[in-house]
């Protein structure tokens, strides 16, 4: 099948998903009332809450219906693209900080600026860094929901019985030190993040930037990364290729933690309360690990994702009224409890902390010590992030299996995403 052939089949399948979508939706039923379509990815907790929200919001405003879909992380980002290809994306999408540039340079979102200067979206209790984040060129096409940090989290109860005490941020040379005593003690793996996130971490540690080396063919920080993805794939003590792939870091339910297989795992601090409840038992939260011969911090404050209107929404003064009232509704929020991260309004933080359970709490606590030590967050990722993931990821599965050494390993990828991102 032709490669247009496969986008017009996209787009198809996309309409039917959001049938009632885009320009016939203007005043959509028969009744008279707006029809807004919202799109998330996520798991059955923000899923939950999410249409919580919407029914009590669409109570609040009878005039209003919200129709809601959500996906998963990877198939998300397909569907919104056969949407976008169709000229018919949803009225409200929430974007991620990596897809910012992309889909704001192809024209796709709203400038949100004129409605924040009217005063349709409060931001009264926002800093004005919250706005910058999701701004291109000075104006603002994506209202953050919440601050977010990437996190290592890890279940106590083993690295209690290992007698191993967790800092707030280890080292990668620790943490293979601690995983190889933790399965001494305990027979319990541990999990190293062979991923992109983890390779930003590492180009940041010596203040460098991912895709800046990727751009120009610099093997840098992934030779750096894949020395490391040997090591602990090498060593006992470490989860094998086969149960990686068995379990599927990437999805929350099926993370290697949650069964215990493993002691620790890679993620955002906005996913923890879902690994915890997928886990069914308490976890702890730490930083990133950096590196021994670190010269910058590498953590980072992020936002956990945004939410942007459609250019293409016949409805965008009540897609922003929505915007608004999720994001200064304390009522809203208290149905939420910072499940995307912690409220950028700081009036609803503090009027729910008091409210959150112990482990929303953990996540207020762990933002707090981030931010203290935080280095600016690296430029939104360029077009083609994710198709260099996605090699990347084939990439470290083939390395752990022996396919290929260091060397070829890297010089394949970086040659690659060199290309991709050239292409650009």
């Amino acid at each position: 099948m032709k490669k247009a052939a496969i986008v017009l089949l996209m787009a198809m399948m996309a309409l039917s998903v959001f049938a009632g979508g885009g320009k016939e939706t203007e005043t959509a039923v028969d009744d008279g009332k707006i029809v807004l379509n919202v799109y998330w990815w996520g798991n059955q907790v923000r899923n939950d809450v999410t249409q919580k929200v919407i029914d009590l919001y669409m109570e609040q405003n009878p005039d209003i219906v919200i129709q809601a879909e959500f996906a998963d992380w990877s198939g998300y980002w397909d569907r919104l693209s056969a949407t976008a290809a169709g000229g018919n994306m949803p009225d409200i999408v929430q974007m991620d900080y990596s897809y910012l540039n992309q889909y704001q340079q192809n024209g796709l979102l709203a400038d949100l600026t004129p409605f924040i200067e009217d005063g349709t979206i409060d931001t009264t209790n926002i800093p004005e860094s919250i706005i910058a984040s999701g701004s291109v060129d000075g104006r603002c096409y994506a209202l953050s929901l919440g601050s977010n940090a990437p996190m290592m989290a890890y279940d106590p109860a083993v690295t209690e019985a290992a007698g191993v005490t967790i800092p707030d941020q280890l080292t990668i040379e620790e943490l293979f030190e601690i995983g190889k005593t933790i399965y001494e003690k305990t027979g319990v793996r541990t999990y190293f993040d062979g991923g992109i996130n983890m390779m930003q971490i590492i180009a940041r540690t010596y203040g460098s930037h991912l895709f800046d080396e990727l751009a120009v063919g610099d093997q840098t920080a992934l030779l750096k990364h894949l020395q490391n993805v040997v090591m602990f794939n090498d060593d006992e003590s470490a989860l094998s290729p086969d149960l990686i792939s068995e379990k599927n870091p990437d999805i929350v339910e099926t993370k290697p933690i949650t069964d215990g297989s493993t002691w620790n795992d890679f993620s955002y601090s906005n996913q923890f309360i879902s690994i915890v409840n997928a886990s069914g038992r308490p976890l702890a939260l730490t930083m990133y690990p950096t590196t021994a011969d670190a010269t910058t911090q590498p953590m980072f404050l992020k936002p956990s994702q945004f939410f942007s209107i459609a250019e293409s929404s016949p409805n965008k003064q009540a897609a922003a009224e929505f915007l608004d009232w999720f994001t200064n509704s304390v009522e809203a929020n208290e149905i939420l409890m910072a499940e995307r991260g912690i409220p950028v309004s700081t009036e609803v933080a503090a009027a729910i902390l008091p409210l959150v359970d112990e482990n929303t709490a953990a996540i207020f606590e762990y933002i707090d010590a981030v931010g203290e030590v935080a280095t600016p967050i690296d430029a939104p990722d360029p077009a083609g992030k994710g198709e260099i993931e996605a090699i990347g990821k084939t990439m470290v599965e083939e390395l752990r299996y022996g396919m290929y050494t260091v060397e070829e390993a890297a010089a394949d990828f970086v040659s690659r995403s060199e290309s991709i991102l050239q292409a650009q």
